[in-house]
């Protein structure tokens, strides 16, 4: 005999079941649509939607590995610019592989090479448990997309647990620098919130593409006075104005303002000794990022010295990758806070 309480557990889980079933939808969420330039798979439904006006972008080309508890993928394909992020849920009974392919038939008139692709949750490195949480999911999906969709969105839902039949490419366009990778899988196990029978007979695809455009510039250039006055008053002073090529410790044209203002900064105080901090978001490996902040510390510190005559013993290189954040990196304004130069007394 069943006792009250597990009773009363189990008319909750059917009635719960029962009245706040999500259903699938049959048309795109109220304010979604494709951005320009976007084909989707004939008869998709629009789930989610996430753009950001400038972002960086490392798409896997490698099976993800473990790296100090994070998801790490030993080869990407990088790039930077405007960048969207979409989820789709397609008819019934249509395979994952069927609309890789087509996505794939689509975009290659445009330009489009595939140039990496990998089939099932082993190969791909894939998580079975939770597809945004882990391994090659968690590399893919934006950021902040669990608060955005919730436990019991048709998003959520078309995601599920346990999912199976897993594809994944990533596609390139040589000639306009754009880049995209498509994902498609069946969902598992979904929400008892969710109308499971209905979602299960769907795949879901994510596609996520950066176009290449020129960051627009929103950081005045501190004087030199001003950084003079950051050191005194904190004995540090961040400097966003100093830009580098993603990936990369290459310096950018644009930079020189900012150097300009620091090497006369060295100059008007002879006796100032600096630490050159290099910072980066939390996007990426993290020893990459490590590196990657020492690097662009060290060239800071190069052109210093080149072009403005500063003496190396006078400034110390060191990067520290994302460990110090100065705003959330759940969004691409807050990701953009956290890459910057800082100047640190000695």
């Amino acid at each position: 005999m069943l006792s009250r309480t597990t009773t009363a557990f189990a008319a909750w889980l059917v009635g719960a079941s029962a009245m706040a079933a999500t259903g699938v939808p049959t048309q795109d969420l109220k304010g979604l649509s494709d951005p320009p330039g976007i084909t989707r798979y004939t008869g998709s439904v629009l789930l989610y939607r996430s753009d950001a006006a400038y972002d960086e972008v490392s798409f896997p080309t490698s099976k993800p590995v473990d790296k100090d508890g994070q998801p790490f993928a030993p080869k990407t394909l990088a790039g930077a610019g405007q960048r969207t992020a979409l989820q789709y849920l397609v008819p019934a009974d249509k395979s994952p592989l069927e609309v890789l392919r087509n996505y794939q038939q689509e975009y290659k008139p445009k330009g489009f090479e595939t140039v990496y692709e990998c089939a099932n949750l082993e190969a791909c490195g894939a998580s079975n448990i939770n597809l945004h949480a882990y391994d090659l999911g968690k590399l893919l999906f934006p950021a902040n997309y669990a608060n955005a969709v919730g436990d019991n969105s048709p998003a959520a839902c078309s995601g599920g647990a346990f999912i199976g039949d897993l594809r994944y490419a990533v596609l390139t366009n040589k000639a306009t620098g754009a880049s995209m990778a498509v994902m498609a899988w069946k969902p598992g196990d979904v929400s008892v919130f969710c109308d499971e029978k209905a979602f299960k007979a769907r795949a879901s695809v994510l596609l996520v593409k950066v176009e290449p455009k020129a960051r627009e510039q929103k950081m005045e250039v501190l004087s030199s006075s001003d950084m003079g006055r950051s050191l005194d008053a904190t004995g540090k002073v961040a400097i966003y104005g100093i830009l580098f090529d993603t990936n990369k410790s290459d310096i950018q044209p644009a930079s020189k303002p900012s150097l300009d203002q620091i090497g006369a900064l060295m100059k008007q105080k002879p006796g100032l000794k600096l630490h050159v901090v290099g910072h980066t978001d939390n996007v990426g490996g993290f020893d990459a990022n490590l590196a990657l902040s020492r690097r662009r510390a060290e060239a800071v510190a190069a052109a210093l010295a080149k072009d403005h005559g500063v003496a190396r013993d006078r400034l110390t290189a060191n990067g520290v990758a994302s460990l110090a954040p100065v705003q959330s990196n759940a969004d691409e304004p807050g990701r953009t806070k956290n890459r910057r130069v800082e100047l640190v007394l000695q």
